[in-house]
């Protein structure tokens, strides 16, 4: 006995909605804005003044490890009604704005807002980050002033003083392994300096003092 074939069940409309609304209404999901030093003024104005930015680098575990979190803040609905712009800069790459905002190491997360910006010193877990960046930032106070975008010359005067900062760190072990090492190659370069220079110093010493020259000199 054969049995009769039952009509195939229509889908629920509300599941054809669920095709169709994205149609009308797309969601547009948020995400990190990357910046770099020529485009960091401008991005800021773009956002209001208002901006969350984490100086990052693409070798460093911590940044890796905080990335999903970070990633997920952009996309928070909270996060987005406040009005704050997750942004990131990769630090090797923008030393500009890495020396002008006084960074030394990575991740380092500022909230800029209002002229100010707030440095992060908590942990890199994405509720407390939250709570931070949507008004727990102001527990720390007034902030500091955004600095002006660096001239050439107070620059390399900013990026010396950088380089002597992480000199001294790892001189005092502060560093690891890796500033013993970075310690070491700059005691050679130093070395190998103060070589050139000497030998250059005893070579012009020999010129002027040299029998040819001063037979020349008695000639004229």
């Amino acid at each position: 006995m054969r049995r009769r074939s039952s009509p195939a069940r229509r889908a629920p409309t509300w599941v054809a909605l669920l095709y169709v609304i994205p149609i009308f209404f797309p969601y547009v999901a948020a995400e990190v804005l990357q910046m770099t030093d020529a485009t960091f003024d401008e991005d800021l104005d773009s956002a209001g003044g208002n901006m969350l930015v984490l100086f990052k680098a693409e070798q460093c575990g911590h940044c890796k490890r905080m990335a999903p979190d970070y990633e997920r803040l952009s996309e928070d609905d909270d996060v987005r009604a406040s009005g704050v712009t997750v942004a990131a800069i990769d630090v090797p790459r923008n030393r500009q704005s890495t020396v002008r905002f006084g960074v030394r190491g990575f991740p380092t997360l500022m909230h800029l807002r209002d002229g100010k910006f707030y440095r992060y010193r908590g942990p890199r877990a994405f509720r407390i980050l939250k709570e931070w960046v949507t008004g727990g930032y102001r527990d720390q106070g007034g902030g500091e002033d955004i600095p002006e975008k660096p001239s050439s010359f107070s620059q390399t005067v900013m990026i010396g003083k950088a380089a002597w900062l992480e000199l001294k760190d790892a001189a005092m072990g502060k560093s690891g392994m890796a500033g013993y090492l970075m310690v070491l190659l700059m005691g050679v370069l130093v070395m190998i300096l103060g070589f050139t220079v000497w030998f250059f110093v005893v070579l012009l010493i020999w010129g002027v003092n040299s029998p040819e020259t001063e037979e020349k000199e008695k000639k004229s």
